[in-house]
């Protein structure tokens, strides 16, 4: 299969490296950046053009993956299912045509693929298995997370002249929806959210960069979710909670931790007995986009399922400027 690969930014760079490693080298490379072009043919030895139009009439092409930023998505994924042409995009901020989207893709007979990438990480593939597969472990009850990380190391090259730095965009509001994505994988959906947000950082940019979030499940499961963008040292880390145990887990360490309150005991579990390579998550995500696309395997996270993170990222955003608990149901897209 040919690839078109529009974007070459930092996550178009780790896709061509996804394709790389899976064995795919028929890959054709669009960005309007002359300096982008350059950077991905000498580490890659990729084709690369600037003519987008040219790019989209390249013979044999079967499949577009979009990494450019989250506002300008959509004309992209549109345009490969309008082609009847596969598509893998990146994490949405807020799903512009999602219905259109997905009737265009099958009335095509090709997958558009949302990406989900922590669906792919061994840790939460555990905590999965703890939740739904261990019924000694009882109903999840009670879950704090906490996701921190600091906006001036996501592309310290362009500090915030880029999409994370811009209000719409920001880097804070686009990881709202990315951590509630393996949260209803996991947990099922979310009923209501109450939220406040706001600009903690003494920093040149209008975006808001600290969102603390109580959310309730359909399950039941009450969260206490805070997504910042403020930490200076990375963390993702959790701890849930239910009447015969509880689980904790951290990024940093690699590790999940299970607490078994019939036997007292705790059970270890690492991401890799040798460590664990972040670029294997989004390997392993590619990987199952493009059997999927063969018909080999389900992918199982739609631009419908995007539709409802938008409403619990709108939802969050109602609460905060109402003062009150908002039901993700009340958001109409």
């Amino acid at each position: 299969m040919k690839f078109l690969q529009i974007g070459l930014g930092s996550m178009g760079k780790r896709r061509i490296r996804c394709l790389h490693a899976l064995g795919h080298r028929d890959i054709l490379a669009f960005d309007p950046r002359e300096d982008r072009r350059a950077e991905a043919e000498r580490l890659y030895g990729v084709r690369t053009t600037a003519d987008l139009d040219a790019a989209w009439g390249e013979p044999g092409l079967g499949a577009v993956l979009v990494s450019t930023p989250p506002d300008r998505h959509y004309p992209f994924v549109k345009r490969a299912a309008e082609a009847g042409l596969h598509s893998f995009c990146e994490a949405n901020v807020v799903t512009q045509g999602a219905d259109e989207i997905q009737a265009l893709a099958d009335r095509a007979g090709v997958l558009a693929a949302p990406s989900a990438t922590m669906r792919f990480h061994p840790l939460y593939h555990h905590l999965r298995r703890i939740v739904r597969d261990e019924p000694a472990f009882g109903r999840p009850l009670l879950m704090t997370f906490h996701l921190g990380n600091y906006i001036l190391d996501w592309h310290p090259w362009e500090g915030l002249d880029f999409y994370a730095g811009r209000k719409e965009t920001g880097a804070c509001r686009e990881m709202v929806p990315f951590e509630f994505e393996w949260m209803q994988w996991i947990f099922g959906p979310v009923e209501s959210v109450q939220c406040t947000y706001a600009k903690q950082l003494d920093l040149p940019t209008d975006i808001d960069d600290s969102y603390l979030i109580i959310a309730r499940f359909e399950s039941g499961l009450i969260a206490n979710v805070l997504v910042e963008v403020v930490a200076r040292h990375a963390l993702r880390e959790g701890r849930l909670v239910s009447q015969q145990g509880s689980v904790d887990w951290s990024f940093e360490t690699n590790t999940l931790r299970h607490f078994d309150a019939a036997t007292g005991a705790w059970r270890m579990h690492k991401a890799a007995g040798r460590g664990f390579n972040i670029e294997e998550m989004y390997v392993a995500e590619i990987r199952n986009w493009l059997a999927a696309c063969r018909g080999e395997e389900a992918w199982e996270h739609t631009y419908a399922h995007d539709k409802e993170l938008s409403r619990i990222l709108l939802a969050c955003e109602r609460s905060h400027e109402t003062g009150r608990r908002v039901r993700v149901a009340e958001i109409d897209l």
